[in-house]
């Protein structure tokens, strides 16, 4: 009797501790990060020749790679404004400013149709201004010898703005600006 004592106390004892043993790795299995979220599951994706080749074919073991955070970057800087018209429609918007079109009336004028007023990119390279692009154009009065500069502007490609560079200060102003202290439409040759 007293060895069946000892043989179910033992018993108990090592439940117990069975017991113990299997809490205590639950709690550190449930502390731990599941596998899922440190690792990545990637499964290759074939293209098959047919239904019947699908079915038949063995997929390979998926592959398992580490679960790696997404990279936190910066956002871009703002970009250039987009073009809204092109050098074309830029040079055609500057010829139908007033002042170009009486100043190519009186070009033809004054020459007998022998020159006439134009206009001539002088750099191909769009100039970049306070974070805009502009074409570079000179309104040139054009004939057989050569070709006068009259006047030079910068054309936005991004809106409608057009800006003559002052060859007396080396400034740039506004097309307002220009009309108000230059008085363009008064013009009558090259060296006005």
């Amino acid at each position: 009797m007293e060895l069946s004592k000892q043989s179910s106390r033992k018993l108990i004892a090592a439940g117990v501790a069975t017991t113990v043993i299997a809490l205590g790795l639950a709690a550190w299995f449930a502390a731990a990060p599941s596998a899922e979220s440190q690792v990545t599951v990637k499964v290759p994706v074939a293209a098959s020749a047919s239904a019947s080749s699908a079915a038949s074919a063995v997929k390979p073991a998926p592959a398992a790679a580490p679960h790696r955070a997404a990279e936190i970057k910066d956002p871009a800087p703002p970009g250039e404004p987009k073009a809204i018209r092109t050098k074309e429609q830029g040079a055609a918007a500057l010829m139908a400013l007033p002042e170009l079109q009486a100043w190519s009336a009186l070009i033809e004028k004054n020459s007998g149709g022998k020159a006439h007023g134009g206009l001539l990119e002088y750099d191909p390279m769009p100039r970049k201004l306070n974070g805009k692009s502009y074409w570079q154009f000179s309104y040139v009065e054009n004939s057989a010898e050569s070709a006068l500069r009259w006047e030079s502007f910068l054309v936005s490609s991004s809106d409608d703005e057009i800006l003559v560079e002052d060859a007396s200060s080396d400034e740039v102003i506004s097309l307002a600006r220009w009309r108000r202290e230059k008085h363009p439409s008064k013009r009558t040759a090259i060296d006005n």
